[in-house]
């Protein structure tokens, strides 16, 4: 059994305390060997903070920069980090978003009344210099008035051509193993699960097809959500072709079911095609949008979004994990997989429990299970309930 531990680096240098900061090589060798012997961790997903990627912070007037202060180190990461794991026998993946690109600071009058937390990035905001400087490649609704700001759609040559681009230059001159694929979000939810997804290439795409027009003409909504998640299955295939140069293993996180799920609407998750076509080395199932994985703060306590076909949020159409996976997931993996593509399942949203890891464990279609470092690692934090004291 190969477990996986999730780092998100930021969120230990911004909140974390003493060696659960990981804000030194000798920090990080210390933790990582408690992640190998205590969570049982062979595998290491190292989440880029935001501070190393190109982009801006937005700050209301008043408010210091200590967040984006303290996620600054004078050492390199992309050296040391797979220096330490492999010296300790483990792997490390570099870990990125891909749906994840920020949004500008919204009006005060906004962030008062209608935002996803009171701390979570409420006055303090970050967005790339891609999104920033492009918004016309974000997904938008029918009207073509509102964005869903963070979120860049793969129809885009350009916006794949950017991602590909930002992951070659994170994984230039590395001994990083593999590269994990994160399709949370942190974005403001649609507030219907079909809000978005009109970008030209879509309708132009959709045109083709079938001859119908998604602006102005009724639709098969299924249709349109396949041929939306077609392209992510298209971006799956042309990172694929990237990391085989280079001898680096692709593993993919996505929610339970067959839809993206909250925030992102109901693109469907080709899951089963990337297995059979040996587009993944792993993937990791089971994660959440809605809270997050460190402190489990609820992002969007105020904007739900409804109309999805699978939410696991509610469970709407959702058996449980154990069900889901003997009855859906089990079948595919077990199935003919010359690739060897291997399932594992998220547990960073979850108590620990030895009853149902050990279920999780015992499940012959499941290599292994994910939690998160930060848990882990501070434990003050999480018994405070806040991130500060």
């Amino acid at each position: 059994m190969t477990h996986i531990v999730s780092v998100s680096w930021g969120d230990h240098l911004i909140f974390g305390e003493g060696d659960g900061r990981l804000a030194t090589p000798e920090a990080v060798w210390r933790r990582m060997k408690h992640w190998r012997e205590e969570l049982g961790a062979k595998i290491v997903h190292w989440r880029v903070p935001r501070t190393q990627l190109e982009g801006r912070f937005y700050r209301a007037k008043g408010y210091p920069r200590t967040q984006e202060e303290r996620e600054q180190v004078n050492w390199n990461y992309r050296e040391i980090v797979p220096k330490i794991a492999h010296r300790l026998g483990m792997q490390v993946y570099l870990y990125i978003s891909i749906f994840d690109e920020g949004w500008p600071l919204p009006p005060k009058r906004v962030r008062a009344k209608s935002y996803h937390n009171a701390m979570h990035g409420q006055h303090i905001t970050w967005q790339s210099d891609f999104s920033r400087q492009n918004p016309e490649y974000t997904l938008v609704d029918r009207t073509g008035d509102h964005r869903q700001w963070g979120v860049m759609s793969l129809s885009y040559l350009v916006v794949r051509a950017y991602f590909r681009e930002r992951i070659e230059n994170l994984l230039a001159n590395t001994r990083f193993d593999g590269l994990f694929i994160c399709l949370r979000s942190q974005s403001r939810p649609a507030v219907f699960a079909d809000q978005f997804g009109f970008n030209e290439p879509i309708q132009q795409a959709y045109l083709r097809r079938y001859g119908r027009d998604i602006l102005t003409e009724d639709f098969d909504l299924q249709a349109w959500r396949d041929l939306q998640g077609e392209y992510l299955s298209q971006f799956l295939r042309e990172i694929r072709t990237d990391l085989r140069k280079r001898g680096t293993r692709l593993a993919v996180g996505a929610a339970r079911g067959d839809v993206l799920g909250p925030p992102l609407g109901n693109t469907t998750l080709a899951w089963r095609e990337w297995i059979q076509e040996g587009l993944v080395d792993e993937l990791i199932i089971n994660q959440n949008s809605s809270k997050c994985p460190s402190m489990w703060h609820d992002l969007w306590p105020m904007h739900r979004g409804y109309g999805y076909l699978q939410n696991y949020l509610d469970g709407h159409n959702m058996p449980l994990l154990l069900e889901h996976i003997d009855e859906t997931y089990a079948p595919v993996v077990r199935a003919p997989n010359p690739a060897g593509v291997r399932l594992y399942v998220a547990r960073q949203w979850d108590e620990r429990s030895e009853e149902a890891e050990a279920a999780l464990m015992g499940h012959p279609a499941v290599s292994g299970l994910v939690f998160s470092s930060f848990r882990h690692d501070n434990p003050k934090a999480i018994e405070r309930g806040n991130w500060t004291a």
